[in-house]
């Protein structure tokens, strides 16, 4: 099974305001694809906030000739097939994906996913906090935080360090021993 590890940057506090999207997929031991998008948002919250540009460092100007969500799903929606998803404080992610998706009157089949918070957690119990950076550092990831693309690339870091450190690649049967649960995209509540 194929891992789609995803992280979203939002330009406001709405869902709605994608700005960026980071992925990066895994499949048979290796990154296979890692890529960072540009989102122009919805012309209804295109309002980048002080606090959020504060954060993640992108500005109105960054996204203007960007293309909007629909485009950007089409292009990437084929990652989805096949993969289990992966982010970290994954309920954020996927209510961003799937606020955007409603807003376009965007459909796509049901998924699982899996938090990497609670993974670091159960695995890493004695870090100060499991704050994607603090994880990061400890596996020896050397993250971008709040870059969409290196946040996802450093979700997946903390996977395959799990992996190398249980000697576990099958995705399943490392969640399996790490007892990390698997939900469905269809499960989260907005």
């Amino acid at each position: 099974m194929r891992i789609l590890a995803i992280d979203f940057e939002t330009a406001n506090a709405s869902f709605c305001s994608a700005c960026s999207i980071g992925y990066c997929l895994w499949e048979n031991g290796e990154i296979i694809k890692r890529e960072e998008i540009l989102i122009r948002p919805h012309s209804r919250y295109n309002f980048f906030s002080a606090g959020n540009t504060m954060i993640h460092g992108l500005k109105k100007s960054d996204c203007e000739g960007a293309d909007q969500w629909p485009y950007v799903f089409n292009e990437i929606y084929r990652y989805f097939d096949d993969s289990i998803i992966v982010a970290h404080n994954a309920p954020f992610d996927l209510k961003v994906l799937m606020s955007i998706n409603r807003l376009y009157g965007i459909e796509m089949d049901d998924f699982p996913f899996f938090d990497t918070v609670y993974l670091s957690r159960k695995m890493y119990p004695n870090l100060p906090n499991h704050k994607l950076n603090t994880v990061c550092e400890y596996v020896g990831f050397e993250l971008n935080h709040h870059h969409a693309g290196s946040d996802a690339f450093g979700c997946m870091a903390i996977v395959e360090s799990v992996m190398e450190m249980l000697n576990e690649y099958d995705v399943e049967a490392l969640l399996q021993k790490t007892g990390t649960k698997v939900r469905m995209f269809s499960e989260i509540k907005m």
